[in-house]
């Protein structure tokens, strides 16, 4: 079988080859398994390719590059408009050898990719939704996605993160994999090693953005009463609020580090380090950080946030019911200042990761989409 991918994952050249942002790469990879052949329609970028990028395997996976929409100002706005002829040149040409079709949304580009796909009768499709499915108020472009979702894609497979009510039925409850076997081995071996005895190390993994609520975090530090338990808090991550954040860090007791973007083997070993992990966001489909996490035996601390509440709870984590930076200061405290707490919720969420597999996914794939 043949398999086309749509998305707005960046890709850059690094040193002559192509690379891509880390998890799709991965994911992608993990499909070859399935797929004879998969082509990725994305976009390509002109500056330098972040640590977290990786490479396809490339005797299966070819990258084809579509001109890069979108931003923060206006003309980037704009651009959404003036890419899409040239976009969708080439999203056509690519579709008429394949036997199905995988668009990643929500994106920009879903405004008339997902229209496109809705009238063309080949090739078989289906549609990842990686962001909150069950937002109230998401951007007018993702509402407008979604809409277009559940009313115009009867004829094909929806995956979300959640299960949600009023739901039609094809849209499919689907898992987001971010384990092969070999690391949730290893995984499942360093959390029961965990030593939470001592001073604690946290963590965030993530875009250093107010969206994520690093701001949320650094006014929580200031407020702990327990700051002295922590030896460390690791920012693993980037953004264009990167460099605010360091200055605002700088100012205070706690060792606070920035890594910048990472590779997934180097994400690993601040799993095993970290005792906790947060992530107050505002909005999130399902992130793949906290299952990864989880499986090394962090506990998360997160805001209760789209089908988060579906995996955990006040038995493997910390949910905060409000998002503001008390509560998070409140939930930090209350893990510091109760160990054995704290090693009662790590050993439950380290179970949550074997549901967050490859092997898992891609069995979920064949019974429920591509063998319907």
């Amino acid at each position: 079988m043949k398999l086309v991918i749509i998305s707005h994952t960046p890709h850059y050249n690094k040193d002559g080859k192509i690379v891509g942002w880390g998890p799709t790469v991965r994911e992608i990879n993990h499909l070859t398994k399935m797929f004879d052949r998969i082509k990725h329609i994305a976009p390509m970028h002109q500056e330098q390719a972040p640590g977290s990028s990786m490479r396809y395997n490339e005797d299966k996976v070819e990258f084809i590059p579509i001109k890069p929409y979108g931003g923060e100002k206006f003309s980037d706005k704009f651009s959404i408009l003036t890419t899409a002829y040239h976009n969708l040149k080439i999203i056509r040409s690519a579709l008429k050898k394949t036997d199905w079709v995988q668009f990643r949304a929500p994106t920009a580009m879903g405004l008339y990719v997902l229209p496109y796909l809705s009238l063309i009768g080949k090739p078989k499709r289906w549609v990842k939704y990686a962001g909150n499915w069950n937002q109230s108020n998401p951007p007018l472009s993702y509402r407008i996605q979604r809409w277009w979702l559940k009313n115009n894609f009867q004829r094909s497979k929806v995956t979300v993160n959640g299960k949600w009510k009023d739901r039609p039925d094809h849209v499919l409850d689907f898992r987001n994999p971010c384990l092969d076997n070999d690391e949730l081995l290893r995984a499942e071996k360093i959390s029961a090693e965990k030593d939470f005895n001592g001073k604690k190390i946290f963590c965030f993994a993530g875009s250093l953005t107010k969206n994520k609520g690093v701001h949320i975090i650094l006014e929580a530090l200031e407020k702990i009463r327990f700051g002295d338990d922590i030896e460390e808090f690791i920012f693993a991550g980037g953004g264009h609020d990167k460099e605010m954040f360091e200055i605002a860090a700088g100012k205070m007791k706690i060792k606070i580090s920035f890594t910048g973007y990472i590779s997934r083997d180097e994400m690993e070993k601040i799993y095993a380090r970290s005792h906790v992990i947060i992530l107050p966001s505002e909005s999130e489909g399902f992130p793949k950080v906290i299952s990864e996490a989880a499986a090394y035996g962090c506990v998360p601390i997160l805001s209760d946030v789209s089908a988060v509440s579906e995996y955990f709870n006040d038995s493997n984590g910390f949910l905060l019911k409000s998002l503001n930076s008390q509560y998070l200061a409140d939930a930090i405290d209350l893990a510091l200042s109760n160990i054995e707490l704290l090693k009662i919720k790590s050993r439950k969420c380290t179970d949550i990761g074997s549901l967050f597999t490859y092997d898992d996914y891609m069995q979920n794939l064949k019974s429920k989409i591509i063998n319907t």
